[in-house]
This record gives structure tokens, sequence and C-alpha cells, in this order.
């Protein structure tokens, strides 16, 4: 894919484009088969709609889906993806995994730089915008890294760097 050439570039790993692509059929499936067929049961029961709980809900959720399918439209349509082919190994950039040890525990912990489109944290993807991201920027295998954190420096040393 191609870099777009307007001021917005989001760039995504191919596992995350894939990711996007799923949760955006998850979400249309939702919105055009299940909330219809929950609103017309709604809609079903006496009263009236104005009172009705669900069928307010289901609205709202309807209303919520609609503008995150948008945005993820919109970010598909704009992303690059990172082709694996052209990230160096040999210094810390998006798309990178980075071995790293905390100065102040045993075990390191490896994470893949992404894109703020793609940072999960319960899978160790951090964005190349969080303050660890940014610090290892353009280092490489060896360097101690510090990173300024609300409870204080928190100090890194780069084991490895992988794709």
């Amino acid at each position: 894919m191609a870099p777009n050439n307007n001021s917005e570039n989001f760039y995504l790993t191919e596992e995350g484009y894939r990711a996007k692509e799923e949760k955006l059929k998850k979400l249309r499936q939702e919105l055009y088969e299940e909330i219809p067929a929950r609103l017309k049961e709604a809609k079903a029961h006496e009263g009236d709609l104005r009172e009705n709980k669900e069928f307010i809900y289901l609205r709202e959720r309807q209303d919520r889906i609609q503008s995150e399918i948008s945005r993820l439209e919109h970010l598909l349509d704009e992303a690059t993806i990172i082709d694996q082919n052209e990230i160096q190994s040999d210094l810390v950039s998006l798309g990178t995994k980075a071995i790293l040890k905390r100065e102040d525990q045993d075990v390191p912990e490896t994470y893949t730089l992404v894109s703020p489109a793609e940072a999960n944290l319960e899978k160790n993807k951090i964005s190349v915008d969080s303050p660890v991201g940014q610090a290892l920027m353009g280092h490489q295998q060896g360097d101690e890294i510090t990173v300024k954190t609300p409870s204080g420096d928190k100090k890194f040393r780069i084991l490895g760097i992988g794709k």
C-alpha cells in the first residue's frame, strides 16, 4: 500500500490491519443484522417507545457502532501497511520488537513498537508516541535509555531487537 499524501498518516502492521478489518466486519454484522432483529423485538413490546429502555439502549448502541465503523473505515482507507522487509533490525523503529530489561526487574520483556492506532498493552504492543516508545526510537542493542514517568525515571537496557 503506497503512502498517502494527506496530513494524516496511519501506519499499521499487516497483522494490525487484518485485526482492524475483522473488527469492522463484526461491527457491521452487529449493526446490520443483530441490532435490527433486537430492535424489532423491542418494538413488539407494548407501550411508548420513549419509555422502552431496551429500545433506547439499542438505538444508542446503534449510533455508537455506526460512529466506530466510520472511524475504522477511515483508518483502513488511509492506513499505510508497514513492509516487514523494510524494517531494520539493528535500530528500534516502528514495527520492531525490542527486548528490554528494566533496571529494577529481573525478567526481560519483549515489546513491539506500533502506531497509536494499533497499541495494545495486553499484547505488549506499545505506541511509538508513548514515553517508552519515544525513548526507544533510533536506539540499538546494548543501549540504555531513561524514561520519565509520573512515578520517576525508569531505566531500561535494550537486550535485543527483531522483526
